[in-house]
């Protein structure tokens, strides 16, 4: 009947009411610890998509660099580590200078799936990159897992790893990294030290 409907409808909104109030109302140690989820909550939403903005154009755009801790921590499966934003910002520089030189953007790109894994708070993301030589026939292949561990409070990513690295269906081995690959003349050689995979 049309009060039963009525009585309803004024017990659901009771109830979110009771809800409200009691959030409103909590300790503030607990109160805290609901704020400092939500903060991460978002900025975990954001990271997720400003990587999946990012990727595509990963080789000749700047990324959106405001998702990383200043004092973000960077390792390659080569192992060169590199500590702190202005040393990031310089890697993916150099990246997009030397995929400029060789490689051809019209004929190249990249594939990725995002997931996040909870257990270990980072967001995980395979990709798949394809990169033609402006001098020669063939592709090169290449295929990673980028993993971002991201702070517990803030949500910021505070680590960037890369935890497997295959190149035309090859594992690559230290002590070679993704930008050791990305230059022909450098295969076979030392990749130069402080500068990560992506």
């Amino acid at each position: 009947s049309v009060s039963d409907v009525k009585a309803e409808d004024t017990s659901s909104v009771s109830t979110e009411e009771k809800e409200s109030e009691a959030s409103l109302n909590l300790p503030p140690v607990l109160q805290g610890i609901v704020d400092e989820r939500q903060e991460f909550q978002l900025n975990l939403g954001k990271a997720m998509d400003v990587l999946r903005d990012d990727y595509p154009d990963i080789f000749d755009k700047t990324p959106d660099f405001s998702i990383y801790h200043d004092e973000i921590h960077v390792v390659d499966p080569s192992g060169v580590q590199l500590t702190g934003l202005n040393n990031y910002k310089a890697s993916f520089q150099f990246l997009q200078t030397v995929f400029g030189l060789f490689y051809a953007r019209e004929k190249s790109g990249i594939q990725i799936r995002m997931v996040f894994d909870v257990t270990r708070s980072e967001i995980r993301i395979s990709w798949n990159a394809m990169l033609w030589p402006k001098i020669g026939s063939k592709p090169l292949y290449v295929d990673g897992i980028s993993c971002y561990c991201l702070d517990s409070s803030s949500g910021k990513i505070t680590e960037h790893r890369i935890e497997r690295l295959i190149m035309n269906n090859s594992p690559v081995a230290p002590p070679y990294g993704v930008l050791s690959l990305l230059r022909p003349q450098e295969m076979g050689r030392q990749q130069p030290a402080g500068v990560p995979a992506w």
